[in-house]
């Protein structure tokens, strides 16, 4: 997709699966890159009432099945309205059905930013979304140069952990750097895109450089306690270090 585009798109809008083993290492590379960047297409769910807890402002909400049990959860995003050194706090609180009342499975402080880390864009949430089985949150901010992150989270192994991530990042008439890492296979799509603006908006010029890498990790970072855009990437032959 044209970087210039996309953060385009993400200023307008002032807002940026989960299967087998051995000799079927590949389908199951396949079905984890299928998790991480395929987007679901589904029809609209109708989500029943999670009371939102005294205090708290809702900021975005979804429904979706995370655990393959065949019934959706749902997942919520709360201001929690305690103060941090860059804005009100942030939580993420997801939901099983228990019958005819919805239990709080999980609950995890550091996924979703603070109020005031967009720069001057404001707020850089953007929305959290399932997509197939995976807790998907998206961020936006900056000033002339511009980011967004789109990180995916998968309930695996008696725990949430990251399993993708997505940055953009750059200015107009500058480059835009566009990151999809893919951390269940380790796999690293880089695409960096230079834009020449001196024949005027109408007539930019552009060229294009993609790259491939692996850098797989020893331990899938865990959903509690991240913190998205603090956790270096360094590729090799290329002099920028990266954060997702």
């Amino acid at each position: 997709m044209h970087l210039t585009r996309l953060f385009m798109f993400f200023t307008a809008m002032l807002l940026v699966s989960c299967t087998n083993s051995n000799t079927q290492n590949t389908t199951k590379e396949n079905a984890e890159e299928k998790a991480v960047e395929t987007p679901a297409v589904t029809e609209p769910v109708a989500i029943d009432t999670v009371v939102t807890p005294d205090g708290y402002q809702k900021l975005g909400q979804a429904a979706g099945d995370l655990d393959k049990d065949g019934t959706d959860e749902q997942a919520f995003v709360f201001d929690t309205g305690n103060n941090t050194d860059l804005g009100t706090e942030r939580v993420l609180q997801i939901f099983k059905n228990s019958g005819d009342t919805w239990t709080l499975w999980h609950k995890s402080i550091g996924a979703v930013l603070p109020s005031e880390s967009g720069g001057v864009l404001g707020d850089p949430f953007q929305e959290v979304k399932i997509e197939n089985g995976c807790i998907v949150i998206s961020h936006f901010g900056g000033s002339r140069e511009k980011w967004a992150y789109t990180h995916r989270f998968r309930f695996q192994d008696g725990s949430w952990q990251l399993i993708g991530a997505t940055v953009n990042i750059g200015a107009p008439c500058e480059q835009w750097e566009n990151i999809d890492y893919n951390l269940s296979t380790g796999k690293i799509k880089y695409e960096k895109e230079i834009e020449n603006c001196e024949g005027g908006e109408d007539n930019v010029k552009t060229t294009k450089e993609t790259k491939d890498f692996v850098k797989k990790l020893p331990v899938l970072p865990a959903m509690d306690g991240f913190r998205p855009g603090e956790n270096k990437l360094m590729l090799p032959g290329l002099k920028a270090q990266f954060y997702y």
